[in-house]
């Protein structure tokens, strides 16, 4: 247990090496570079070229940095089973519209399979595992941990709603309004992903995990400043 909960030590920031200072770096420095991409009309096509590939890099090697750390075969188990849990999720959720609502995939994300952008999954994986490294912060029980991941995933679409629609990420068939529903699926299958995490006592605590946590919520204010 305590190797679970050490990382969230205040002195785990000094524990960062060389590889992880510069995730650090260069993921604050991408996301500022998007914030100027999509400041500047001139150079928005640039922006729907790079989604893909920005946040692939930016995913992937946050995922391979966690898992580094600990090498616990484990994360790598339950990365794989999110990834394919909500990739199907979305595609039920996009054919259907029962699951969030009546929604369709922009060209925002051009990489799909099945009108669902491949990183999106990807995306659900990685902002689950932040969502549970913060709820940790505030709850030591697994179950309880694992409702706050899914409320903090939740919040945060509620959050972005208006800068995705913008971008061309999603569009709903209700226009800008958004389905409750929506939200309580985000919610549900937040905290559906992180039981297993929570229950099997993943090693997966990291720092980046909350430099990330910031810098979306960060990248996403100044984007909705933007666009206004």
């Amino acid at each position: 247990m305590a190797s679970f909960v050490a990382i969230s030590r205040p002195d785990a920031w000094l524990s960062m090496d060389k590889a992880e200072r510069i995730y650090t770096a260069a993921c604050i420095m991408l996301y500022a570079s998007g914030l100027l991409v999509h400041s500047l009309p001139a150079l928005h096509p640039l922006a729907s070229f790079t989604t893909d590939i920005f946040l692939w890099l930016v995913n992937t090697t946050l995922l391979w940095l966690v898992y580094r750390r600990h090498s616990d075969s484990r994360l790598i188990h339950w990365a794989l089973a999110t990834y394919l849990f909500t990739f199907l999720i979305e595609v039920i959720g996009t054919a259907t519209g029962a699951i969030f609502g009546s929604y369709t995939y922009g060209n925002g994300m051009k990489l799909q399979l099945a009108g669902v952008p491949l990183v999106i999954a990807l995306n659900w994986t990685t902002l689950v595992l932040a969502a549970n490294h913060v709820a940790l912060y505030l709850a030591r029980s697994p179950w309880i941990a694992s409702l706050l991941a899914g409320l903090l995933i939740a919040g945060y679409d509620w959050f972005i709603e208006p800068v995705a629609i913008r971008l061309d990420y999603w569009n709903w068939a209700t226009g800008a309004e958004v389905p409750f529903q929506n939200y309580v699926a985000w919610f549900l299958i937040g905290a559906a992903a992180s039981i297993p995490l929570q229950l099997q006592r993943v090693r997966f605590r990291h720092p980046l995990l909350l430099v990330y946590w910031v810098v979306q919520w960060a990248y996403f204010v100044a984007m909705r400043w933007l666009l206004a």
